[in-house]
């Protein structure tokens, strides 16, 4: 499988066990997959204005 495609690059990360099961818990609700809940996530942090 290539690492990367003209539009996704593949990028591992960890993640502690109990937020992975809180993701795939909540994303089984929203019916959608792992990845597509976190890139959610990730995009929805970033658009919030910073708070210092």
């Amino acid at each position: 499988m290539a690492n990367e495609t003209s539009k996704s690059k593949r990028k591992d990360i960890r993640f502690p066990h109990e937020l992975i099961e809180k993701i795939d818990e909540q994303s089984k609700k929203e019916n959608t997959n792992f990845s597509a809940w976190v890139i959610a996530a990730c995009r929805e942090k970033l658009n919030k204005p910073n708070k210092k």
